[in-house]
């Protein structure tokens, strides 16, 4: 099973988890579940189904916490024979979702971990280093990792002792920290898409690309737009997750958008309700506030998948997904650095025109630079 969205720890401290949008870089803390001081770390996602969220596994010295984002509960679970005194970093599940395995200590051993039984047996070493996540390749299934002291391309290839195993050199930039205190400079959170595209997030939130998807490893992998993804200044500590093939080309580089909301009517084809909006976006780095010229755009906010929702407006492409819609200019549409467009867009949600709001909240609003 895949979903479009994968999950992160963010925090060094009452750590959060996150849900991250590769197309667009949306990163919004998952409300439901409480911060966990000790830490979400070595993940994995266990899934369920198709339109269900996975389980989340991770581990905290000794204990195997168990993360439904759905629910919003944890459950706390001592594992047998796992050491409660270890820090980890690395984590991953196996392809039929019963066994989490993590690394911590480069010249302790890695354990394999029933997630049913909570019972732990251990593996070899993981071998020293700044690699703080792997992901299991979705075609044969080999962990794969990246050092973040020089980006090296890692296989941790667990018949092996220690399991470190360079596949090719200076693949990824050097890792970033984040501001916060305490940063490590590593690659921490990582994973694959369906058919073998590798993702790669640094401690700063920096996202890269790199494609696995055949025998030959491309020279350098592909740091994705020019801006971090949004998690005010904390420190990405891990990530779990398996996503679908990614049509279109992500972009993280957010811009300024604005809102105004002009009316709404009721719809009969589908039932529902229209909603008429003036989006305006500016030529204006958002994380920066500088000027910024602009040629190409995306704008995303959420909308449910229904039959018969849709988003009209002239010169766009729409992508549906996932409870997103994605508005792509199609063509150049310069803006000079500082400069605003307004764009009309009117939104069909299906449903009880009674029950539906007068006004539609467009949740997730952003917009980010295509060119």
């Amino acid at each position: 099973m895949t979903h479009r969205k994968v999950y992160l720890a963010v925090g060094r401290k009452n750590t959060r988890i996150y849900r991250f949008d590769p197309i667009d870089g949306d990163t919004r803390v998952v409300g439901n579940v409480p911060p966990y001081e000790s830490g979400y770390t070595a993940m994995g996602a266990q899934y369920r189904g198709e339109n269900k969220e996975p389980l989340l596994f991770a581990v905290s010295g000794d204990k195997l916490i168990t993360i439904d984002v759905e629910a919003g509960t944890l459950d706390s679970h001592v594992v047998e024979d796992l050491p409660g005194h270890e820090t980890w970093f690395d984590g991953d599940m196996s392809g039929d979702g019963k066994t989490l395995f993590v690394a911590g200590d480069g010249n302790g051993p890695s354990y394999s971990i029933d997630v049913v039984a909570k019972k732990a047996a251990t593996g070899h070493k993981p071998g020293g280093g700044r690699w703080d996540d792997f992901a299991r390749h979705p075609k044969d299934d080999r962990l794969i990792s990246v050092e973040g002291d020089n980006g090296d391309l890692l296989h941790v290839d667990q018949s092996k002792d220690p399991m470190k195993t360079v596949l090719k050199q200076q693949v990824f930039k050097p890792a970033e920290a984040s501001g916060s205190a305490g940063s490590r400079r590593s690659y921490s959170a990582m994973f694959f898409d369906q058919i073998g595209n590798f993702y790669a997030v640094d401690s700063a939130g920096n996202v890269n690309h790199l494609d696995m998807t055949k025998s030959d490893i491309p020279e350098k992998a592909e740091r994705i737009g020019n801006g971090k993804i949004p998690v005010d200044g904390l420190e990405v500590m891990n990530g779990a997750g398996l996503i679908a093939e990614m049509r279109i080309k992500p972009s993280y580089d957010e811009i300024v958008i604005g809102k105004k909301f002009n009316t709404s009517w009721e719809s009969s084809a589908p039932r529902g309700k229209v909603y008429s909006f003036e989006l305006t976006v500016k030529a204006v780095t958002k994380s920066t506030n500088e000027n910024s010229d602009l040629h190409r755009f995306r704008i995303s906010f959420d909308l449910p998948t229904v039959e018969g929702v849709k988003v009209d407006a002239s010169g766009v492409d729409v992508l549906y997904a996932d409870g997103k819609a994605y508005v792509d200019s199609k063509t150049d549409q310069f803006l000079k650095g500082g400069e605003s467009r307004p764009i009309a867009v009117q939104i069909t949600v299906p449903g009880d025109p009674g029950v539906l709001p007068h006004e539609y909240p467009l949740n997730g609003l952003r917009a980010t630079r295509l060119a």
